[in-house]
C-alpha cells in the first residue's frame, strides 16, 4: 500500500540536512513547497525513511524540533455515513 509523506522543516538548516537524504532514498518524485517535502512510498519504507531522516538531521545536530514527519491518509471514495442517491 502507498503512502504519502510529508515531512514540513522549519529552519533552513534542517531542510539542507534533511534534502539531500530525501533526494537519495527516495527514487520517485519528491514535492517541495517552501520548507514541506512530500512524496508517495510504499508503507513499508516508511520506518527505514523515518530513521535515515532522524539520522540525517541528527548528524547536522538538528534539534527535533526543527522538522516533523507525517503520513496523509487517502481519502476514501465511499466514506463512511455518506449515501449516495
Amino acid at each position: 500500500m502507498k503512502v504519502t509523506i510529508l515531512i514540513e522543516t522549519q529552519t533552513k538548516a534542517a531542510y539542507r540536512a534533511i534534502r539531500p537524504v530525501l533526494v537519495a532514498h527516495i527514487a520517485g518524485y519528491i514535492g517541495v513547497c517552501g520548507y514541506t517535502f512530500s512524496a508517495t512510498i510504499n508503507q513499508a519504507d516508511f520506518a527505514s525513511l523515518v530513521d535515515v531522516v532522524n539520522n540525517a538531521a541528527q548528524r547536522a545536530g538538528v534539534h527535533p524540533a526543527e522538522y516533523t514527519i507525517n503520513t496523509v491518509q487517502p481519502i476514501s471514495r465511499n466514506p463512511v455515513g455518506v449515501t449516495r442517491p
